[in-house]
């Protein structure tokens, strides 16, 4: 038992100094993200634009189950990033009989060509898998964030909302 007590030592430093360096790097990893953001982007210091600046203008369908948007001013610009969210009613009950909210939402990208008007595709306000479409029901109002990078390089945000 004399000999193995050394032993026992140095491993018990091992598993120590494991777990210390564990941490440290799950605490290294997890600096510089905002866990609170509810929008999915890093939260950033980003300069904002207007949107009349880029003319952007953002559209329902006739049936409101889809959203789209238009840059109109696009030309200075060759990329967008987007995120659409909204509250719409969950599939669990609320209290005093109303449905409960959730928060959803549709993000992506695209890299634009120079031409001066960008459209977006339409952004279903649901999930859509091998053709078939379920939509949300009870959205009321969408929320639009843009980051867009210009021709020189520099990177803007810009933001919009739009009433059903």
């Amino acid at each position: 038992m004399k000999d193995k007590k050394p032993l026992l030592i140095v491993v018990a430093v091992v598993v120590v100094l494991l777990l210390i360096g564990g941490v440290m790097m799950m605490t290294k990893n997890n600096k510089g993200v905002d866990t609170s953001n509810d929008s999915g982007f890093v939260e950033e210091d980003l300069p904002k634009l207007s949107a009349e600046e880029v003319g952007l203008t953002l559209k329902a369908s006739t049936n409101k189950k889809q959203v789209q948007f238009m840059l109109s001013k696009a030309s200075d610009l060759t990329k967008v990033e987007y995120e659409l969210s909204y509250e719409a009613d969950s599939a669990g009950g609320g209290e005093d009989g109303e449905p409960a909210r959730i928060t959803r939402g549709v993000a992506g990208e695209d890299v634009l060509d120079g031409s001066a008007d960008y459209t977006s595709k339409m952004l279903d306000l649901g999930s859509c898998s091998s053709g078939t479409c379920r939509y949300d029901t009870g959205v009321k109002s969408v929320k639009l964030l843009l980051k867009v990078t210009k021709a020189d390089g520099k990177v803007y945000q810009v933001d919009s909302a739009l009433t059903l």
